[in-house]
């Protein structure tokens, strides 16, 4: 039924604010940037935020909900270095880097819609 996710599109409250910090803070490259709506190129998946203010030309605002609620898990190749670059940014980490009882080391923090980032160990 479902083969590949293809995208994530984060609803984000702010949309300078959060094309800002995934741009600039957290160095995510832009694919496309339009109004109020830009995309970034994550390997095969894209990651897309949208304002909520224009993504009622989606579908009606009552379905979406205040913050975040996301759960958005990355690899990276050494998760204390990725954690102490986010810190000198003043990204707070706020859970890690730790190791878990299956063995992959992990990392936390919220984007500024109070999405979860995962970091972990390939």
């Amino acid at each position: 039924m479902f083969n590949k996710l293809f995208a994530l599109c984060l609803l984000v409250d702010n949309f300078d604010k959060s094309f800002d910090f995934y741009k600039n803070t957290l160095g995510l490259k832009v694919k496309d940037h339009e109004s109020h709506f830009a995309n970034f190129k994550m390997g095969e998946t894209e990651l897309a935020i949208f304002g909520k203010d224009e993504a009622v030309s989606m579908f009606p605002k009552k379905h979406m909900r205040p913050g975040g609620g996301a759960v958005i898990g990355f690899q990276v190749d050494d998760v204390k270095k990725t954690c102490d670059d986010l810190k000198s940014k003043g990204i707070e980490i706020f859970e890690g880097p730790k190791k878990t009882e299956w063995g992959q080391t992990v990392a936390y923090f919220n984007d500024l819609d109070g999405n979860i980032w995962e970091i972990s160990n390939k």
